[in-house]
């Protein structure tokens, strides 16, 4: 699975300012998002954000085109065995040329519709990133595009973010060695009950359909 991997500072200013001071799965703020309030105060602005990021990338001696290249390495390595199993579990392929901007802020969003998601620079994890990442474009292409219309968004993300834990199981010597996909705390005792199902048969259609039922999950 070919990925484009990018740097944009207009996608990384976006990043910090729209995703690090809270997100849906979390409240809390990013710690780039901190550093940089502690900086430019409680509402920073575009442009002090892009000099927040020059100033952080220039302290660090961070090379962005060396990122790119080893986060390309890196993916290259278990791409296709990835997409392999992915596409069996859900039944689909996504669609290609999804790209991969990096940014210096510590949360990672995705958009499907403009087909691409974040990753972090620097990290050593950022396969793991990928992977979790593109099992939502499987999550959302493999199971219909409807279905956050038809659960609600919340209740959709509960369910989607949980789902990552098959991960785990499918996918978990691909990941960096040593590392799973944690997910959130909120989402505990759902990946529990995802791993038990997913034991007793592993049908990603029936699976969704369980989990949809389960009382309690966000509605």
């Amino acid at each position: 699975m070919k990925i484009n991997f990018q740097y944009n500072k207009e996608k990384d200013i976006w990043c910090i300012l729209n995703k690090g001071k809270s997100s849906n799965n979390s409240q809390s703020p990013t710690k780039v998002y901190e550093e940089l309030v502690s900086i430019c105060g409680n509402n920073p602005t575009d442009g002090d954000t892009s000099v927040f990021i020059d100033k952080y990338i220039s302290e660090k001696n961070i090379s962005i085109r060396d990122y790119v290249e080893q986060y390309q390495k890196d993916w290259d390595v278990i791409s296709d065995e990835y997409q392999k199993r992915a596409e069996k579990i859900f039944g689909v392929s996504i669609p290609e040329g999804v790209t991969a901007y990096l940014t210096v802020n510590n949360r990672c969003p995705y958009h499907i519709g403009s087909n691409y998601f974040f990753v972090r620079f620097p990290s050593l994890l950022t396969n793991k990133t990928i992977m979790h990442e593109l099992w939502h474009f499987y999550t959302w292409y493999g199971l219909g595009p409807d279905q956050e219309e038809k659960l609600g968004m919340e209740k959709y993300n509960d369910l989607k973010e949980s789902l990552t834990v098959l991960l785990n199981i499918e996918c978990g010597d691909l990941l960096p060695e040593g590392r799973q996909d944690a997910g959130y705390p909120q989402h505990k005792e759902l990946r529990e009950k995802i791993v038990e199902l997913w034991s007793s048969e592993k049908d990603i259609h029936k699976l969704w359909l369980k989990l949809v039922e389960i009382p309690g999950v966000s509605q």
